[in-house]
């Protein structure tokens, strides 16, 4: 009986038969690579929520020429080995876990209030969100290539728009997004916004240089 492929295994065979590195499947689907790899592991703790996932799927699919509801329910089927795999206890931890249940629910119940008085204060009176753009640096550069890969942190419980278009982070805060020039100077604005309405800016201005020919 032939074994079962697994997703791994079917996205490397699609590739190949692409002619498609990891790369360009990146660039031409907008998904980082890093959520490439890890949908292709099944990797829950690198990936954002599942809605996000199925959507990536969807696009990957797209692009490789495979069956959507087939590599969706391979998905499903592989991640939840793993989750069982991950989370199954034996009995004794179990009991383990009942008998310091009240002291577990009392400690729980004091950091939630102390959590929340200090989330409270922290939307209330604290400064601006937190945003943190590691590509590009400098707020003006100029460059010859028409792609460039913005990245950076926020606070995962923020919201990040560039250019009015919301970007999703992992569940760290990370962000990674390819984003198209235009010849001449582009402005980018990247903007965090807090769920109590606080605002934090960027702006980044980037040349794009149209390469010449020298005659002779």
């Amino acid at each position: 009986m032939e074994q079962e492929k697994t997703l791994q295994i079917i996205f490397e065979e699609a590739l190949e038969q692409k002619n498609i590195s990891m790369e360009k499947l990146a660039a031409i689907t907008e998904i980082p690579k890093r959520y490439l790899t890890a949908i292709q592991n099944t990797e829950l703790n690198k990936l954002p929520s599942a809605p996000y996932v199925r959507g990536y799927l969807k696009k990957i699919c797209e692009v490789l020429g495979l069956n959507f509801q087939e590599i969706w329910e391979i998905y499903k089927k592989e991640l939840s080995h793993k989750t069982s795999g991950a989370f199954d206890k034996l009995p004794i931890n179990r009991f383990a876990i009942h008998r310091i249940n009240k002291k577990s629910v009392a400690a729980a119940v004091v950091g939630g209030v102390l959590l929340l008085f200090f989330l409270l204060n922290f939307n209330n009176f604290l400064g601006k969100p937190y945003l943190n753009i590691e590509n590009p640096k400098e707020n003006l550069i100029s460059t010859f290539d028409p792609v460039i890969n913005f990245s950076g942190q926020i606070n995962p419980k923020d919201k990040l728009t560039i250019n009015g278009k919301e970007i999703v982070t992992d569940t760290a805060g990370n962000f990674e997004t390819i984003y198209e020039l235009q010849p001449g100077l582009n402005t980018v604005e990247f903007k965090v916004k807090k769920i109590l309405g606080k605002e934090n800016s960027q702006i980044k201005q980037i040349m794009l240089e149209m390469a010449t020919t020298t005659q002779y």
